[in-house]
């Protein structure tokens, strides 16, 4: 997961499109299916939101669906390479309490 003091703070104002939403949880799903990594609701919907904030900070133009579209596969590998850390150093990829 990503820490606090990482994520870009959302743009006040903002909207969510959850048909947008929907696949930015759907990615995060299937990534941690895929390694192995179950995730309760409340995790996968805080990885989703994560995930959506750094899809928005890496784009160019975070209101263009297209760019964050092709930007998926970056969000993949991403969370792939987290997921990766977090298994071969424990404790790098969990919030501490």
């Amino acid at each position: 997961m990503i820490s606090e003091e990482t994520q870009p703070a959302p743009a006040l104002g903002s909207t969510v499109d959850p048909a947008w939403m929907k696949v930015v949880s759907k990615t995060v799903r299937a990534v941690h299916e895929a390694e192995g990594v179950s995730l309760p609701v409340e995790a996968l919907i805080e990885e989703t939101a994560a995930a959506h904030n750094e899809l928005l900070a890496r784009a160019e133009d975070p209101l263009d669906r297209d760019e964050l579209e092709s930007l998926l596969p970056w969000l993949e590998a991403r969370l792939r390479k987290r997921l990766k850390a977090a298994r071969t150093e424990p404790g790098t990829g969990k919030r501490s309490a």
